[in-house]
């Protein structure tokens, strides 16, 4: 009898296995804080309704931004795909630090995008994204 195959678990443990090998995590030491106190105010916030956020006087939405995504997609047809991936990686590049997720975000983009040559497009940006 065969074993039946979960295919995303092993999609999972073939991403995290070749970002291991083409960008190292960054040091544990590097990402820990000293902790903080907090009172009992800040350990259970309130659920907030989702806020627009304000940028350059613009009011962006979570809906909002979903519903220009779909516009977008119908504009560009079959090429929106690789300018999603485009975005992913451009949007979690604006944040100041990079987690482990963010790391497998990035390369999980570059491999959808890159085809056959997903292993050189990986290691490329890194290498680029790492250098002086």
């Amino acid at each position: 009898m065969s074993k039946k195959k979960n295919t995303l678990k092993d999609l999972d443990e073939f991403l995290k296995q070749q970002a291991a090998t083409l960008a190292p995590p960054s040091k544990l030491s590097d990402r820990v804080q000293a902790p903080v106190q907090k009172t009992v105010q800040e350990e259970a916030p309130e659920p907030q309704e989702e806020a627009p956020i304000q940028q350059n006087g613009h009011h962006v939405s979570a809906e909002q931004l979903l519903n220009d995504l779909r516009a977008f997609a119908k504009k560009e047809g079959h090429g929106f795909r690789h300018q999603l991936y485009d975005l992913i990686i451009r949007s979690v590049e604006s944040q100041n630090q990079f987690s482990a997720e963010d790391r497998m975000l990035i390369n999980t983009a570059l491999y959808l995008k890159s085809g056959d040559q997903w292993q050189d497009s990986i290691r490329e940006y890194w290498r680029k994204k790492n250098s002086p």
